[in-house]
């Protein structure tokens, strides 16, 4: 029973953002008035489907996937509705539609989340920790932490955010002391987990009261904090700062899904695979949605559309660029599950 009600949560919550990724790029494309022949949720043999007046609305066997199959989008087909003699505006709007998607629905999960049970912990501090009292002796309670190293913060996890990013250095903080602004600067303190060193302010903040006006601005600001910490993870693979062997794919999130309990973890991974789902597609690998951008950017410059032959190849590259990482990556995921 516990193996069917991991499956079903899995295939519920990667199905639903397939779903809706592929339901923004077929949204957009009715808009834009780009012939939709089929809409399939799921590959392989079908189980349902229904022919509208244009589309055909499909259910297939193999529920992680999904496709919109567009007239003229493998090839290029000179007729009216045709994907690839539409504007190129318009085609940039259909291929951005699915990722966009995934983002905004990431965003609005969260921000619901956090707006109806997160905590609103501020940076005003309750008091100093006993146990490091006689490491801090620069802030007292009473203090607002206003600002670190000239970055303001204004909820209680922007002050953990450039904790973590400090790497034991020293701190210059702003605070606002009986009605004054201060500046000093602080040496976080380092705390051992096994191979892990997490650093602290040794304070504990105030918790805000849950009222509305309160609910919706720390559920603001965390949600900010959440898109920043996924752009700042990126940043950090382009840049080699996290191994391509860290990444976590299909396995290792099937995983991590099968292992939620209750609905508040649930919740909060179909918010992060959702964001996550969005920003890899718009990374400029060919294959992926921002690959097809790219292309069309490239054709928008030129004035002139990259053959046919030629962009097949550069599809074909990127496609078996990603399976291969796919499966290095889903390779590791079930090393680490053993």
């Amino acid at each position: 029973m516990g193996f069917l009600i991991g499956a079903l949560k899995v295939i519920f919550l990667l199905g639903f953002l397939v779903f809706i990724h592929e339901g923004g790029h077929f949204l957009v494309a009715k808009f834009c008035k780009v012939k939709v022949r089929e809409f399939s949720l799921g590959f392989g043999p079908s189980i349902f489907s229904k022919q509208g007046k244009e589309t055909k609305y499909s259910i297939r066997v193999i529920p992680f996937g999904g496709y919109v199959d567009m007239l003229g989008e493998t090839e290029q087909v000179q007729e009216k509705g045709s994907f690839s003699e539409a504007r190129v505006s318009n085609r940039i709007a259909i291929v951005l539609a699915g990722a966009v998607v995934n983002i905004l629905f990431g965003l609005l999960v969260y921000f619901l989340l956090m707006t109806l049970t997160g905590v609103n912990r501020s940076t005003l501090i309750k008091q100093i920790i006993p146990e490091y009292v006689s490491e801090n002796s620069v802030l007292q309670a009473g203090d607002k932490i206003l600002s670190i190293n000239g970055e303001r913060t204004r909820i209680k996890s922007d002050v953990d955010k450039m904790l973590f990013q400090s790497n034991g250095q020293q701190l210059d903080l702003w605070i606002e002391r009986n009605g004054e602004n201060k500046q000093i600067s602080i040496l976080p303190i380092a705390i051992e987990y096994g191979e892990v060193t997490r650093y602290i302010l040794g304070v504990e903040t105030q918790q805000a009261p849950r009222n509305f006006a309160n609910n919706l601005y720390y559920g603001f600001w965390e949600t900010v904090g959440f898109l920043n910490s996924t752009k700042d993870g990126l940043v950090m693979l382009l840049t080699g700062h996290v191994q391509i062997d860290q990444m976590t794919g299909p396995v290792g999130i099937s995983e991590m899904v099968v292992q939620t309990s209750g609905v508040y973890d649930f919740v909060y991974l179909l918010a992060v695979v959702s964001l996550s789902l969005g920003v890899t597609n718009l990374l400029p690998i060919p294959a992926l949605d921002g690959g097809k951008i790219i292309i069309l950017i490239i054709e928008a410059i030129r004035k002139k559309k990259m053959s046919e032959e030629l962009e097949l190849k550069i599809q074909s590259v990127g496609f078996t660029f990603l399976i291969l990482l796919s499966l290095y990556v889903s390779f590791n995921d079930v090393i680490r599950l053993f």
